[in-house]
């Protein structure tokens, strides 16, 4: 039997990416057969579009990471069993109408949360949560800057500070996304576009900085954001879209800015009793036991409404292109989410 899923056929723009029949998955001992509803689509997508992602197969390959749908069948597994309904996370392989993956990578969602919410929930809110609790310890009332404040993990993010009476700076690139961060809880929203996000940051404080800030940007952005610490303020890394911006398009760029990447001096963190913190979620996907517990607390958090995926489109295979067009352009808001199967 064969199925439909999306292949990055080669390194390039939106148009390499297309939908194929390919055979469906066998099953192996300890596995589960999922037919997928549905998948998250993110900018770890675009960047291996651009074949700058260090863990991507090779070409052409499946993209995707989460995951959620039925299951259809198992062989030899001790707690899913068919018929259930579950999210899933995997080292890509997720934008695909089936998945064969190991039970310990699924997880049964909520009968509240539909498969578009839940398929919204593990990437973007895994690097979030990691990020704020695991990472930085982020306690009551302390202040964090979120970069990217408007996209997936920006907004969830948001919801998971709240929990903890934060006060939160967010940046965006235009001012109709500010109503977006207003909207979500953001109290102190940036358009980096229009005004120095350093400069606002410290007016607002009085000079005193932020005890935490997100960065999935790296580049100049980093440099600025360690001189707005505060005593005691940690920055987490989960990305360099700085670097990756443009792609392969002009290398002697790509190069410039590698080579350009900030240098840190140990000494000075020691110093200004500084944190920094580096995020690879991929990196973590081995440890099971640790995701599921992250995974129960986001759903308890969901059915207690504190957390919610704020889903902007809906995208079928038909218009997989469009998802990657509007992904890369920097006006998507919130969750990009591709049907696979009603």
């Amino acid at each position: 039997m064969t199925m439909l899923a999306v292949f990055i056929t080669k390194p390039g723009g939106p148009g390499v990416v297309q939908v194929k029949e390919k055979l469906l998955p066998q099953l192996m001992d300890n596995q589960a057969l999922v037919r997928v509803h549905a998948a998250g689509i993110n900018y770890a997508d675009v960047i291996a579009r651009s074949g700058l992602y260090p863990d991507a197969p090779k070409f052409p390959f499946v993209p995707g990471y989460e995951f959620a749908g039925t299951v259809e069948k198992t062989q030899k597994t001790t707690h899913i069993k068919p018929s259930d309904k579950v999210l899933g996370l995997t080292l890509f392989g997720a934008q695909a109408q089936y998945i064969a993956v190991k039970e310990d990578q699924l997880f049964p969602i909520p009968n509240s949360m539909s498969f578009e919410q839940a398929a919204a929930i593990p990437v973007n809110y895994l690097t979030a949560y990691y990020s704020l609790f695991r990472l930085g310890n982020l306690r009551q009332k302390e202040s964090v800057l979120i970069h990217s404040c408007a996209g997936g993990v920006g907004t969830a993010a948001v919801q998971l500070a709240l929990t903890k009476n934060a006060e939160i700076f967010g940046t965006t690139s235009s001012d109709s996304k500010i109503g977006y961060l207003i909207k979500q809880g953001v109290h102190h929203p940036i358009n980096y576009k229009k005004e120095n996000f350093a400069d606002a940051v410290n007016k607002i404080t009085g000079g005193h900085g932020v005890d935490m800030v997100l960065d999935p940007v790296g580049g100049p952005t980093f440099k600025k954001n360690l001189r707005l610490l505060s005593p005691g303020g940690r920055i987490i890394c989960y990305g360099v879209t700085d670097l990756v911006a443009g792609g392969r398009k002009n290398i002697f760029r790509l190069l410039w800015k590698y080579m350009t990447i900030p240098k840190i001096k140990t000494l000075d963190l020691i110093q200004n009793n500084h944190g920094l913190f580096g995020l690879a979620l991929n990196r973590l996907l081995k440890n099971t036991k640790e995701i599921k517990m992250v995974i129960d607390e986001l759903f308890k958090l969901y059915d207690e409404g504190l957390i919610r995926p704020e889903i902007n489109r809906v995208y079928g295979l038909d218009n997989i292109t469009d998802a990657h067009i509007y992904q890369q352009s920097g006006e998507s808001t919130g969750k990009l989410i591709l049907r696979l199967n009603d």
